[in-house]
Protein backbone atom coordinates (compact mmCIF):
# COMPACT_ATOMS: atom_id res chain seq x y z
CA UNK A 1 0.00 0.00 0.00
CA UNK A 2 2.81 2.38 0.78
CA UNK A 3 4.47 1.39 -2.40
CA UNK A 4 1.45 2.36 -4.36
CA UNK A 5 1.12 5.71 -2.69
CA UNK A 6 4.77 6.52 -3.25
CA UNK A 7 4.71 5.40 -6.88
CA UNK A 8 1.60 7.46 -7.63
CA UNK A 9 3.78 10.51 -7.81
CA UNK A 10 2.88 13.91 -6.50
CA UNK A 11 -0.56 13.06 -5.22
CA UNK A 12 0.91 11.39 -2.11
CA UNK A 13 2.31 14.70 -0.99
CA UNK A 14 -1.05 16.33 -1.39
CA UNK A 15 -2.75 13.66 0.66
CA UNK A 16 -0.05 13.92 3.27
CA UNK A 17 -0.32 17.73 3.41
CA UNK A 18 -4.13 17.47 3.57
CA UNK A 19 -3.85 14.99 6.41
CA UNK A 20 -1.42 17.29 8.24
CA UNK A 21 -3.76 20.26 7.76
CA UNK A 22 -6.71 18.27 9.12
CA UNK A 23 -4.58 17.09 12.05
CA UNK A 24 -3.46 20.67 12.78
CA UNK A 25 -7.03 21.97 12.59
CA UNK A 26 -8.18 19.18 14.90
CA UNK A 27 -5.28 19.89 17.26
CA UNK A 28 -6.08 23.61 17.24
CA UNK A 29 -9.74 22.92 17.97
CA UNK A 30 -8.81 20.56 20.80
CA UNK A 31 -6.43 23.18 22.17
CA UNK A 32 -9.15 25.82 22.01
CA UNK A 33 -11.57 23.53 23.89
CA UNK A 34 -8.86 22.75 26.45
CA UNK A 35 -8.24 26.47 26.99
CA UNK A 36 -11.98 27.02 27.43
CA UNK A 37 -12.13 24.18 29.96
CA UNK A 38 -9.12 25.62 31.81
CA UNK A 39 -10.82 29.03 31.91
CA UNK A 40 -14.04 27.45 33.23
CA UNK A 41 -12.11 25.49 35.86
CA UNK A 42 -10.21 28.65 36.83
CA UNK A 43 -13.53 30.47 37.29
CA UNK A 44 -14.85 27.59 39.37
CA UNK A 45 -11.72 27.67 41.53
CA UNK A 46 -12.12 31.43 42.06
CA UNK A 47 -15.81 30.96 42.89
CA UNK A 48 -15.03 28.15 45.33
CA UNK A 49 -12.25 30.21 46.93
CA UNK A 50 -14.68 33.09 47.43
CA UNK A 51 -17.30 30.69 48.80
CA UNK A 52 -14.68 29.24 51.15
CA UNK A 53 -13.84 32.73 52.44
CA UNK A 54 -17.54 33.49 52.99
CA UNK A 55 -18.04 30.17 54.79
CA UNK A 56 -14.96 30.84 56.93
CA UNK A 57 -16.29 34.27 57.94
CA UNK A 58 -19.71 32.73 58.67
CA UNK A 59 -18.05 30.03 60.74
CA UNK A 60 -16.08 32.64 62.69
CA UNK A 61 -19.26 34.66 63.31
CA UNK A 62 -21.11 31.56 64.49
CA UNK A 63 -18.17 30.58 66.73
CA UNK A 64 -18.20 34.05 68.30
CA UNK A 65 -21.96 33.84 68.79
CA UNK A 66 -21.64 30.39 70.41
CA UNK A 67 -18.91 31.76 72.68
CA UNK A 68 -21.17 34.64 73.73
CA UNK A 69 -24.06 32.26 74.35
CA UNK A 70 -21.86 29.97 76.45
CA UNK A 71 -20.66 32.94 78.52
CA UNK A 72 -24.26 34.08 78.97
CA UNK A 73 -25.27 30.54 79.94
CA UNK A 74 -22.53 30.48 82.56
CA UNK A 75 -23.59 33.85 83.97
CA UNK A 76 -27.22 32.70 84.03
CA UNK A 77 -26.21 29.50 85.80
CA UNK A 78 -24.31 31.52 88.42
CA UNK A 79 -27.25 33.88 88.78
CA UNK A 80 -29.62 30.92 89.17
CA UNK A 81 -27.41 29.51 91.92
CA UNK A 82 -27.42 32.90 93.65
CA UNK A 83 -31.21 33.14 93.33
CA UNK A 84 -31.54 29.61 94.69
CA UNK A 85 -29.34 30.51 97.65
CA UNK A 86 -31.40 33.64 98.30
CA UNK A 87 -34.63 31.63 98.01
CA UNK A 88 -33.33 29.19 100.64
CA UNK A 89 -32.39 32.08 102.90
CA UNK A 90 -35.82 33.64 102.39
CA UNK A 91 -37.52 30.31 103.14
CA UNK A 92 -35.51 30.01 106.35
CA UNK A 93 -36.36 33.61 107.30
CA UNK A 94 -40.03 32.95 106.49
CA UNK A 95 -40.02 29.86 108.69
CA UNK A 96 -38.42 31.83 111.52
CA UNK A 97 -40.99 34.61 111.13
CA UNK A 98 -43.89 32.14 111.05
CA UNK A 99 -42.56 30.43 114.18
CA UNK A 100 -42.20 33.77 115.95
CA UNK A 101 -45.69 34.76 114.78
CA UNK A 102 -47.24 31.55 116.14
CA UNK A 103 -45.42 32.05 119.43
CA UNK A 104 -46.59 35.67 119.66
CA UNK A 105 -50.14 34.60 118.73
CA UNK A 106 -50.16 32.05 121.57
CA UNK A 107 -48.90 34.70 123.99
CA UNK A 108 -51.55 37.13 122.78
CA UNK A 109 -54.26 34.46 123.15
CA UNK A 110 -53.06 33.87 126.72
CA UNK A 111 -53.26 37.59 127.42
CA UNK A 112 -56.75 37.87 125.90
CA UNK A 113 -57.96 34.82 127.77
CA UNK A 114 -56.47 35.91 131.10
CA UNK A 115 -58.86 35.87 134.09
CA UNK A 116 -57.19 39.01 135.51
CA UNK A 117 -59.37 42.09 134.87
CA UNK A 118 -56.38 44.47 134.77
CA UNK A 119 -54.71 42.40 132.05
CA UNK A 120 -57.98 42.26 130.04
CA UNK A 121 -58.43 46.02 130.33
CA UNK A 122 -54.83 46.58 129.25
CA UNK A 123 -55.23 44.16 126.28
CA UNK A 124 -58.44 45.85 125.13
CA UNK A 125 -56.99 49.37 125.28
CA UNK A 126 -56.31 50.85 121.85
CA UNK A 127 -52.71 51.72 121.11
CA UNK A 128 -51.80 55.29 120.28
CA UNK A 129 -51.06 55.92 116.61
CA UNK A 130 -47.51 57.08 117.41
CA UNK A 131 -46.76 53.79 119.17
CA UNK A 132 -48.12 51.81 116.18
CA UNK A 133 -45.92 53.80 113.78
CA UNK A 134 -42.90 53.31 116.04
CA UNK A 135 -43.51 49.54 116.27
CA UNK A 136 -43.94 49.25 112.48
CA UNK A 137 -40.67 51.17 112.01
CA UNK A 138 -38.89 48.90 114.49
CA UNK A 139 -40.22 45.78 112.76
CA UNK A 140 -39.14 47.14 109.37
CA UNK A 141 -35.63 47.96 110.57
CA UNK A 142 -35.27 44.61 112.38
CA UNK A 143 -35.26 42.71 109.08
CA UNK A 144 -31.72 42.14 107.68
CA UNK A 145 -32.70 43.40 104.23
CA UNK A 146 -33.27 46.87 105.67
CA UNK A 147 -30.08 47.30 107.73
CA UNK A 148 -28.58 49.64 105.17
CA UNK A 149 -31.76 51.72 104.84
CA UNK A 150 -31.13 55.31 105.92
CA UNK A 151 -34.56 55.49 107.52
CA UNK A 152 -33.68 52.83 110.07
CA UNK A 153 -32.21 54.04 113.30
CA UNK A 154 -30.16 50.83 113.54
CA UNK A 155 -28.45 51.75 110.27
CA UNK A 156 -26.65 54.60 112.02
CA UNK A 157 -24.29 53.06 114.51
CA UNK A 158 -23.02 55.10 117.36
CA UNK A 159 -19.75 53.56 118.45
CA UNK A 160 -18.61 56.53 120.48
CA UNK A 161 -18.02 56.08 124.17
CA UNK A 162 -20.66 57.37 126.43
CA UNK A 163 -19.16 60.19 128.45
CA UNK A 164 -19.12 59.48 132.15
CA UNK A 165 -20.00 62.18 134.58
CA UNK A 166 -17.27 63.22 136.93
CA UNK A 167 -18.35 62.65 140.54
Amino acid sequence: MWQRLISSGGSFHLYFIGLLIIALVGLGTALKFSRAEVAIKTQEIETLTLAKAVLRSDLDAIANKVEQIEAEKLSLRLEAEQVSKLNRQNAEAKTAIETAFRHQSRLLDKIRGSPDENVKAWADTAMPVDAVVLLKQAAYCAHPDHYSDEICISARRNDKRVPTAAF
